[in-house]
């Protein structure tokens, strides 16, 4: 029953939108200059761009039923009516695919959606307006030497239906209803924005008027008012004004007064799409530039919020983790003491409940250390002593720290060192936290016995360590995310591996800190990763080239 109810009512929105298209064009019918059928402005065709861009192409059977109901009574055959809806058809069409591969806003908020949807317009409309001018041609409905004239006329007509109407669609969103939508009908229109926004749009078509019943050429002096409408009222009062300035400009050019009478047939459409698209371009573009001014004030407003949030957040973490310090080291001192005796003898059955207890005390203890080091991070009140000193040393150290954990778990950990040393300038507790978070994340993410390889070398005036491992690999989406703070793996076969996922983040940060880098080299799923940590080398001994090495192993 929901599949038929969805498919009712999917019917229904293709039929309403069929009559809309036939109601439409039997309204701007009466404004046809050739042959009862071609008219300098066509709102079906902006109908059917806008059902096209918010329905998709499911909706062509509703545009050519619509077309097709429209242009047999005037068509020169049935043949010929089929042959030019579906040329109605297939310009809208062409426009809304040109739209979307250009990553067209709906809402006109930025400049390059006003340019892109005035391009469609009057590109994608060529196709209609070839297609039903040669119909007319061939079935001598018009004299071949009116070609060019009468394809100007119904490319006007079809391009000015989508500058005019579409816009306006899609502004108040009649097709597609959404909940902005019903949040803005919720406010509603304050009396006084209202009354101005109708002050304005009578000013317009009176000032257009006006000027089109002189021969003085003045009608783009409008364009002031049109202007002013559209930073009031962004697209919806641009998209209104714009609508009533160019209907009085199309009724001008069918009554020949004004700055149109005396010229040709295809001089006045000349002349209309010029005044058309200068108050299409001036309108939306303005509109576009105003959505873009307020969306930028937002997303700063927005922005600075989050920073207040951000700095909220990082006092309450450094908070609660200098808070807690304290009693998990008064735990972890009195387990010690329970564990070794100090108060009486400890009974068999009570020993790996201690040893439980006294490992998750050191895992919160680490996780406590995570968080106050991340919190000194941000706020760049981490201390950082600078020693010279020697890479080398650094690694083997950390390869030692690594050895009891390696030999657990059936590991190999080999080192490549280069004969002579690697001097560098920088704080040794920070760097071999960075080494140990990327040893323990290469003996943690792996299914496999772990393998690690780490070498050292120097490189272009950097000393380099690469940290390889036989672990899972990361996925080349991932690599960036893996340093950013809490990010840990959804792998549902490390769920239970300890920790924040702050190593990497901390990890990054401290290499940073010291004029250097940390990345992802290379990285195979299933296969392992290659992190490379980059460090300046002391100034004095940048000799800029790679150091041969030796092989060293570790468990």
């Amino acid at each position: 029953m929901p599949t038929f109810d969805r498919l009712a009512r999917e019917i229904l929105r293709l039929v309403l939108i069929a009559v809309a298209y036939w109601i439409a064009a039997r309204l701007s019918l009466s404004l046809a200059v050739v042959h009862g059928q071609v008219t300098p402005v066509w709102p079906p065709s902006g109908i059917a761009l806008v059902a096209f861009l918010v329905i998709g192409p499911r909706v062509w059977p509703a545009i050519a039923l619509g077309a097709f109901a429209v242009n047999l009574p005037i068509g020169p055959s049935p043949v010929g009516a089929a042959v030019i809806a579906a040329g109605n058809t297939l310009a809208p069409f062409a426009a809304a695919e040109l739209l979307r591969r250009v990553d067209f806003h709906r809402e006109l908020d930025r400049l390059r959606d006003a340019l892109a949807i005035i391009a469609a317009a009057l590109g994608g409309m060529m196709i209609s307006a070839t297609i039903g001018s040669s119909v007319l041609v061939l079935s001598a409905s018009v004299l071949a030497t009116n070609f060019w004239s009468t394809w100007a006329v119904w490319w006007t007509g079809d391009a000015m239906g989508v500058l005019l109407v579409a816009p306006l669609l899609l502004s108040l969103r009649i097709l597609a209803p959404t909940r902005s939508l019903y949040r803005e009908r919720g406010r509603g229109i304050q009396w006084r924005p209202g009354l101005e926004l109708v002050a304005l749009l009578a000013a317009t078509g009176l000032v257009t008027y006006l000027l089109f019943q002189s021969r003085l050429g003045l009608q783009y002096v409008v364009l002031p008012l049109i202007m002013i409408t559209a930073w009031r009222f962004g697209l919806r009062g641009a998209s209104m004004a714009a609508l009533i300035a160019s209907g009085v400009a199309i009724w001008s050019v069918i009554q020949g007064t004004g700055p149109f009478s005396g010229e040709t047939l295809l001089e006045k459409m000349v002349t209309l799409q010029v005044f058309n698209v200068s108050v299409a371009l001036t309108s939306f573009l303005l509109a576009s530039f105003v959505e873009t001014r307020k969306r930028q004030e937002e997303v700063s407003r927005l922005y600075a919020s989050a920073q207040l949030g951000n700095e909220e957040k990082t006092r309450f973490l450094h908070m609660a983790a200098h808070e807690l310090r304290t009693p998990i080291t008064v735990i972890i001192g009195y387990l010690s003491m329970l564990s070794d005796g100090t108060f009486g003898t400890v009974p068999d059955a009570w020993r790996k409940p201690f040893e439980a207890l006294m490992g998750k005390t050191r895992e919160l203890n680490s996780i406590v250390a995570d968080l106050l080091e991340a919190s000194r991070i941000e706020a760049k009140a981490l201390p950082r002593s600078h020693d010279q000193l020697d890479l080398r040393t650094i690694v083997q150290d950390a390869g030692e720290r690594a050895r009891a954990r390696g030999n657990l778990l059936g590991a190999e950990i080999a080192m490549q060192l280069p004969s002579d040393p690697v001097p560098i300038d920088a704080d040794e507790k920070q760097l071999g936290r960075i080494l140990d978070n990327l040893i323990n994340n290469g003996l943690s993410y792996t299914t496999r016995p772990p393998q690690l390889s780490i070498r050292v070398s120097s490189e272009r005036g950097r000393a380099l360590v690469r940290v390889a491992d036989n672990g899972a690999g990361i996925l080349e989406s991932e690599r960036e995310r893996v340093f950013e703070r809490f990010h840990r793996t959804s792998d549902p076969a490390f769920r239970n591996v300890a920790g924040t996922g702050l190593g990497l983040f901390i990890g990054r940060q401290l290499a940073e800190g010291h004029g250097g880098t940390l990345t992802i080299e290379s990285s195979v799923p299933d296969e392992g990763t290659v992190f490379a940590l980059a460090l300046p080398l002391s100034v004095a001994d940048r000799a800029g080239v790679e150091e041969p090495t030796v092989a060293a192993s570790v468990a």
